[in-house]
C-alpha cells in the first residue's frame, strides 16, 4: 500500500517534494520495509483471525489507531460528510470485505491479488465519471490485471472459495471508489486523514460486529499472545508506522522515485503468504499473479505521479 486532481487513481493525495533529489540507499531501504510491512500484513490478519472475528478485528484496530493517533491530528480540511463517505468506503467496506473475504476461508495469497484490482478499478471509474482517458497503455495494463485475475479464479484452491474471492474483489472495488471521492479534494495529509476516519470507523465496525458476530468479549479473552501480537503488528507497524514514512518520504522525494516501491506490495505479500502461514502458490496462482502485478505495474509507472496505499 496519492496530487494533480485531474491524474491521481489513488485515494490519498500529498504534497509536492520542496525540491527534486535522489534517494539514497537509505531511504531506498525504508520505502522497502515499508512495502514489506504492507505486504505481511495479509498474513498478519489470517494469524488474528484464527482467534478474532473479522469485524471486531477490524473494530480494534481502528480503535486503536484513534486513540493513540487522535490527539496529535486536527481535523482534515474537508467536510464532515466527505470524511464520513471516506470513512465509509475507505475505512469499512474495504478493509471489511477484505478481512471477511480471508475470515470466510480465502487464502491470505488470494486477498493479496485481489486487492490489487483496486488500481485498474480505479482507472476505470475514473474514465466513466471524470472523462479521465486512460489511454493504451494503462487500457493495457487493465487487461493484463483482469486476465491476470481470470486465471487466478480459475486455480483449483481459489475456485473453492469463489465467493469470498468475489468478496475480497468487492473491497478492492469499495477502495476503487474511495479514490473517486478524494479526487474532489485538494491535498489532505495521510495521517490526520486515517486518525480522523478511524474514528468514524469505530462505531460503523461495532455496529458490524454487534450485528453479525458473537462471542466477542470471549475471544478478546481468550486471544493468545500471539493473536495480539498481530493486531499490534497490523495496528502500529503496518499502519501508522509505515504510513508515517511512506507519507515522510513523499514530502522529500518525487513522486516518481517513491510510487514504484509499492509495487513490491504483493511480491512480500505472496512471499509473507507461503513462507510464514505455509499457503501453496501454484504454478497457476503464480501465473496469474505475475500478470496482475505487472498490468498494475503498467498502470502505476505511466502515471508516475501516483503512490499506491495499503489494502489491508
Amino acid at each position: 500500500m496519492n496530487t494533480h486532481a485531474a491524474a491521481s487513481d489513488m485515494p490519498l493525495k500529498h504534497p509536492a517534494p520542496a525540491q527534486t533529489q535522489a534517494m539514497n540507499w537509505r531511504h531506498m531501504l525504508l520505502a522497502m520495509l515499508v512495502a514489506a510491512s504492507w505486504g505481511a500484513n495479509f498474513a498478519s490478519a489470517k494469524i488474528a483471525m484464527q482467534e478474532l472475528p473479522p469485524f471486531l478485528l477490524l473494530w480494534l484496530r481502528f480503535t486503536i489507531v484513534a486513540v493513540v493517533v487522535l490527539p496529535f491530528c486536527p481535523r482534515p480540511a474537508i467536510s464532515w460528510r466527505a470524511l464520513t463517505m471516506l470513512s465509509l468506503l475507505l475505512g469499512t467496506l474495504h478493509f471489511a470485505f477484505m478481512f471477511l473475504s480471508i475470515g470466510l476461508g480465502l487464502s491470505a495469497s488470494g486477498a493479496v491479488i485481489a486487492s490489487q484490482l483496486g488500481v485498474p478499478f480505479s482507472c476505470l471509474l475514473g474514465s466513466i465519471m471524470f472523462n479521465d482517458k486512460l489511454g493504451r497503455w494503462r487500457s493495457f495494463g487493465m487487461l493484463v490485471s483482469f486476465s491476470g485475475v481470470v486465471i487466478i479464479a480459475g486455480e483449483p484452491e481459489i475456485s473453492r472459495h469463489f465467493i469470498p474471492f468475489l468478496v475480497a474483489c468487492t473491497g478492492a472495488l469499495a477502495w476503487a471508489s474511495a479514490n473517486m471521492a478524494m479526487k474532489r479534494m485538494g491535498s489532505v495529509p495521510i495521517l490526520p486523514l486515517l486518525a480522523w476516519i478511524s474514528l468514524l470507523c469505530v462505531p460503523q465496525l461495532g455496529l458490524m460486529t454487534l450485528i453479525f458476530e458473537q462471542g466477542q468479549l470471549q475471544a478478546i479473552r481468550d486471544a493468545s499472545l500471539l493473536t495480539w501480537g498481530a493486531v499490534l503488528y497490523t495496528t502500529f507497524i503496518s499502519l501508522i508506522l509505515a504510513y508515517g514514512i511512506w507519507y515522510r518520504l513523499l514530502q522529500r522525494f518525487p513522486m516518481s522515485q517513491v510510487a514504484p516501491y509499492s509495487l513490491l506490495v504483493p511480491v512480500f505479500g505472496l512471499s509473507a503468504c507461503h513462507f510464514i502461514l505455509g499457503e501453496p502458490l501454484s504454478a497457476q496462482f503464480l501465473t496469474g499473479g505475475v500478470l496482475t502485478i505487472v498490468g498494475v505495474g503498467v498502470i502505476v509507472l505511466r502515471r508516475p505521479r501516483l503512490g499506491l496505499l495499503a489494502k489491508t
